[in-house]
Parts: structure tokens; sequence; C-alpha cells
């Protein structure tokens, strides 16, 4: 029988627990909650326009519907990708407090609960902290974005205390409902733990997995048939929605694809062409979980932009070469209302997660200083992780792209349009990739140099 099945630890020692830990593991803590924080901005920006929309009514509000529409579901996909990835890293990666916890008498169910405060402390915390950031941000902002489109220009705009509460509810829940599986795992955290390495096992693709990709499959497929149904003048907007969806896919099927992936792909570089190459390459390997928390914010990140300039672009080669003209691109600002804020959440959650791992990184580069490994090595291995896991992401959200303008060029054909070929949107990955990887290194290098100023003895004894 496991410790603390049979005694409940009393109600006052949880509440220790409750905000001892949050203080004891303070950056993994203050990852989720900025990253919470992040996803309350972002969604402030939605629920403004959903809000404006609902209050102006007539015929304006009902040409906002399809805008506040595409926002909604470019900011859910995102924001269900990155906040799952934030939430269950941040329990899985404290497997030790967990176990510990069990061996002085706090039962299963109490670990449960402990953990699901935890996460809904932090998660309101983030999420009004952010909200508060966007109230005098928000309604300038998005009379920005709309100043380009034709007829949008003067619709009042409201974020009041409704929208915002929402805003703080929907995050909150979030967070809290994508940590329950984690909590789940957590309760059943074995002893053994203690004197074994304690990295966070791999997602599992369970009955819940499997039902979510064959819905989110069903989903792509109708909106792809039906894209090839839907006149050229309105083809975007089913278009625009599929590289999002299939990006959410590819993250659904992340414990089949990141790993394997990223282990195929970095056995091109020999394990023997350097020290650093070799520990960056086994480090991202061995942690999965933690690869796969990174992984999945930045494909996203990547896709979205990336997709929608693709699918942009083969839309107006179709409409050009029927017609002879081509016609202007999209405004910045469209792009900006799209997919400026999921993108910016996606690419904070990815470096979050990187800052999050951040102990158990330190732990890791003691033992390599313990074996004889220099600085350099260590510092070296963490910039070399870091491109692991930009490549895989951009590589796999390039992918996406592909797809989506595949999709597109087959799509303007029975809508009407020219034959024409898709457009890569090889800039916007471009510009998205180098980016991730810029916040990757910043949140990886100088947490690595402030744990080098450690000895090895300490940094290992502190757990």
């Amino acid at each position: 029988m496991r410790a603390g099945t049979a005694t409940r630890a009393p109600r006052g020692l949880l509440r220790r627990l409750v905000v001892g830990e949050l203080l004891a593991d303070a950056r993994t803590w203050v990852g989720a909650g900025v990253v919470a924080g992040a996803a309350a901005v972002v969604g402030a920006v939605a629920g403004c326009l959903l809000q404006s929309a609902v209050q102006v009514g007539g015929t304006r509000g009902l040409a906002l519907y399809p805008v506040v529409g595409l926002v909604v579901v470019l900011t859910a996909v995102a924001t269900a990708v990155v906040l799952s990835s934030v939430a269950s890293l941040t329990v899985t990666s404290q497997q030790r407090s967990h176990a510990l916890w069990q061996l002085i008498g706090v039962s299963p169910r109490q670990v449960r609960a402990v953990v699901l405060a935890q996460l809904l402390l932090v998660a309101l915390a983030g999420a009004l902290g952010g909200v508060l950031l966007a109230v005098p941000l928000v309604v300038p902002f998005c009379r920005w974005v709309l100043s380009t489109s034709e007829g949008l220009q003067q619709v009042p705009l409201v974020f009041g205390p409704a929208a915002a509460a929402a805003v703080v509810v929907v995050v909150t829940a979030v967070v809290t409902a994508s940590g329950r599986r984690s909590a789940r795992a957590a309760s059943r955290t074995s002893g053994l733990l203690l004197v074994r390495d304690a990295d966070p096992p791999p997602a599992r693709v369970d009955r819940r997995r499997w039902a979510g990709l064959v819905l989110l499959l069903g989903v792509l497929v109708v909106l792809v048939l039906s894209a090839g149904r839907t006149p050229l003048d309105r083809v975007l907007v089913p278009l625009t929605l599929t590289g999002p969806l299939l990006s959410a896919l590819v993250v659904l099927a992340g414990p089949l694809v990141f790993a394997p992936f990223l282990r195929a792909w970095t056995r091109v570089v020999p394990a023997e062409a350097s020290a650093s190459w070799f520990l960056a390459r086994a480090r991202a390997a061995h942690g999965t979980a933690r690869a796969s928390a990174t992984t999945g914010p930045l494909v996203v990140a990547v896709a979205l932009p990336g997709s929608l300039f693709a699918v942009t672009g083969t839309v107006r080669a179709a409409v050009g070469a029927q017609t002879g003209r081509l016609p202007p691109a999209p405004p910045v600002q469209t792009a900006v209302l799209l997919v400026g804020g999921p993108l910016l959440l996606a690419v904070v959650g990815a470096a979050a997660t990187v800052f999050m791992s951040g102990r158990v990184r330190e732990r890791e580069s003691a033992l390599v200083r313990a074996a004889g490994g220099g600085h350099g090595v260590v510092l070296l291995a963490a910039v070399w992780e870091s491109v692991i896991h930009a490549v895989t992401a951009t590589a796999l959200g390039a992918g996406v792209v592909a797809v989506t303008a595949g999709v597109a060029a087959w799509a303007v054909v029975p809508a009407g349009g020219a034959a024409a070929l898709p457009a890569s949107g090889a800039g916007a990955v471009a510009v998205t990739a180098v980016a991730g990887l810029v916040l990757l290194l910043a949140a990886t290098v100088p947490t690595t140099l402030l744990a080098l100023r450690r000895g090895p003895a300490r940094a290992l004894s502190v757990e």
C-alpha cells in the first residue's frame, strides 16, 4: 500500500503546502502565471470585439461578427495549445514534491486537490494581471487593427466589466481544466521517484486523445470539402481556419510525432561532432515531456502566420490569374488582428516552458560539471538545445503551412478561380522561427549563466 493512502493530512498542512510550494518553486509558478496573463491579454482583444459587436447590433454589428468569429477561433486554438502545455509541465515537473507529500501522510486525493488549488490560484492571479494590463490598451489596439476594414472604422468599441470578467473566468478555467489529467497523475506519484530520475513522463495517446484526434480530423475534412464549394470571394474564411486547426491536430498527436521526429533529424549531425551537441541532443531526446511542452506552442507560432500568408497569397494568385490583375495584399493590420495575439501567446508560452524547466536543467548542468565538463560546454549545450527545439518546431510548422497551401491551391479551382501555384509563406515562417529561437535563447542562456555561478555540490544538494 502506498504511503498516505490510509490517513488524511490535516487541512492546515494542506493550506501550507498550497502556499509553501508556490514560494519554494517560484520559477515554475511565475512562468505559468505569466503565460496565463499573456492569454488574458490576447483574450481581451476577442472579448472587446465580441462585446462591441453585441452592443452595436444592426448592420455594423453583423459586419463585425465574421471578424470576431475568426479572431475567437484562432485565439481559442492558440490558448488551448499553450495553456494545456504549460499547465501539464507545471504539474509534472514537480513529481518529487508530490512523492514527498505522500510520504508525510498526504493522501492521493489531497495531492490532487492541492495541485488543482495551486493551478487555480496562479491562473487567477495571472489572468487578473493580464486583464488589468489590457484595460487601457485593448480599445486603442482594436481601433487600430480595424482602421483598414471598410465599414468598421467607426464602430464604437468597448471592453467593459462583463467582458473582462469573462476573460478571467475562461483563462482560469482552461488552465485548471488542462491540469486535471496531470493532477490525477500527481496523485499516483510513487515515492520511488525520490531515488531515480524525475523527468516528467511523456504523454501517452489515451482514448480521450484518440477521440480528440478523430474529432478534429473530421472537422478538418468537412472544412476542406466546404472550402471547395465556397465562392471565390468568400473562400478565404474556411481556408484561414485550416492552418490553425491542422496545427492543433499536430500538437494533439505530439506523443506520436515530436520525440520520434526530434530523434530522427538530430541523428543527421553525428554525436561525435562536439561534446556540447552530444549533451544537448541527449537532453532533448531524454526529456521528452519538456521538449513536447516547448515544441507544441512553437509549432502553432510558426504555423499561424505562415498558413495565413500562404492562403492569402494562393488566393490572390488565383484571382490574378483569372482576372489578369493581382489583388492588393491584405494590410498589416489584418494580419496583426488575426494572428498577432495568438502568435504572441504561442511564442511566450514556448519561452516560458524553457524558463520553467530551469531547475531540472541546473541539476543536469551540475552533473556535467561534476563529471569534468567545463562552463563552455554547459553553456553551448544549452544553446544547442534551444536550436534543437526551434528547428523541430519550425520543420513541423512548415509542414503544416505546406499542407495548408496545397489545400488552398486545390480549393480555389472549384471555388471559381484559376489554377495557381500554392504560395509558400516562407517569409512569415522564417521571421517567426528566428523570433522564437531568440526568445528561447533569452530564456535559456541567462539562467544557465546564473546556474554556473553555483558550485556543482550546492546545485545538486538543493531540491
